[in-house]
């Protein structure tokens, strides 16, 4: 739907790109530096719910700002639309590192693939029901632009507030114990370094999470794929193929929620062998009336929710918490995720450039050879073990 909305807009590539991205990269980005400060914490609840109250009004002020602005001002709404989900994105990453040590301290490997695997099939469940009406509001019958997509906002803009209410009454248990005194950046940063050498598994894991990043570059450009090369509108290309996505990813959930609990490593295996399928499906659709027409694109969408959702993330997000010990799980979190919302900073502009230069099908490839080498990785390096070297020597550990 973003990118969809992006592109009515404008035409630039780059832009349509960035906004299929950037709720990964502000998520991920400021995780590293905000580590650094919640493990001097033992308690790391309010540093969940704090942050969380103000950023989730966001989108919701968005919505109403979109209806006001009206569609003579495409340029202030474009500019609203990115200031906005920046600050929503970074809100979610200030509060991502607490929340993945929330997680590890009151659920244990087994029971955090059930919570994530239930709670992406309730979302999916929720998506599929509302498609339809997702359908009405952007046809023909709708409001019309912009404000079809400032009914959408305000309908996700509400749920983000209510979200609030439920981390109110979290009860945490007792983690990690909080370090004494936290490095300077000069010292904190050479041996990050050092733990990326010589911690084989979390380099492998790492590697696979920047592979994941460059093979969904290309997500973005499927629905502009579908409507300006294919001829699909986008009131029937968007909610047809959000709601395959949905099928797929609570097909996907209910997978993660009984093979995650048992084997993590082999579910991000099969889900990355899954996402090889998406590049390869855009690649064979075609126009409507030639070839299988734009089947094999909605049989790529199906693919697509199974593995490369968020079914794939809550398994790398369980998979570094399990991996990581108590005291140190705040900065393997915050690592792995800050160097992934770096590739994820350059991920719209080789898109873009591609899509733009060379046609959406040489990006496909691209993206299809990206999830070859992930899966690649997965297979060859990607282990359960606990590391050997951690961040005991970056980080003290004497109590405060």
């Amino acid at each position: 739907v973003i990118p969809d909305f992006v592109r009515q807009l404008t035409d630039s590539e780059i832009l349509i790109g960035l906004s299929g991205n950037l709720f990964t990269i502000g998520f991920t980005l400021p995780q590293l530096l905000i580590a650094r400060y919640v493990v001097r914490y033992e308690r790391k609840k309010w540093w969940f719910v704090g942050p969380n109250i103000p950023v989730r009004f966001v989108i919701l002020l968005f919505a109403g700002l979109t209806a006001w602005l009206g569609q003579d001002k495409p340029s202030l709404i474009l500019a609203a639309f990115f200031i906005a989900y920046s600050i929503a994105a970074f809100g979610d990453g200030v509060v991502g590192v607490p929340w993945a040590d929330l997680a590890g301290t009151s659920l244990n490997a087994r029971w955090r693939a059930r919570m994530f695997g239930i709670t992406t099939m309730a979302t999916a469940l929720i998506m599929l029901l509302i498609s339809p009406l997702i359908g009405v509001i952007l046809g023909a019958e709708g409001p019309g632009f912009p404000n079809n997509y400032a009914i959408l906002f305000g309908i996700s803009g509400l749920i983000f507030v209510i979200s609030i209410v439920p981390g109110l009454f979290f009860h945490e248990l007792p983690g990690g114990k909080a370090v004494a005194k936290v490095p300077a950046l000069r010292e904190f940063l050479p041996d990050l370094g050092r733990v990326l050498r010589d911690d084989k598994p979390f380099r492998a894991f790492i590697l696979i999470r920047m592979l994941t990043n460059l093979f969904m570059m290309a997500a973005p450009f499927y629905v502009g794929y579908a409507t300006v090369q294919l001829g699909l509108s986008s009131d029937v290309a968007v909610p047809w193929l959000l709601s395959m996505y949905t099928v797929g990813s609570m097909v996907g959930a209910f997978a993660y929620t009984w093979l995650g609990e048992r084997n993590n490593v082999l579910f991000i295996r099969l889900a990355l062998a899954a996402s090889v399928l998406m590049p390869l499906c855009a690649l064979s659709a075609a126009s409507p009336g030639q070839g299988l027409g734009p089947l094999p694109l909605y049989v790529g969408f199906l693919m697509s929710g199974l593995a490369a959702s968020s079914n794939l993330f809550a398994a790398y997000m369980n998979w570094v918490v399990d991996y990581a010990d108590a005291d140190q799980r705040p900065i393997y979190v915050g690592l792995s995720n800050t160097v992934s919302a770096l590739v994820s900073l350059i991920t719209p502009v080789i898109g873009g450039l591609l899509a733009a230069r060379f046609g959406y099908r040489s990006l496909f490839v691209v993206a299809l050879f990206m999830a070859l080498a992930a899966l690649f990785v997965a297979l060859r390096a990607l282990r359960y073990k606990q590391p050997e070297n951690t961040l005991a020597d970056a980080i003290p550990t004497t109590p405060a």
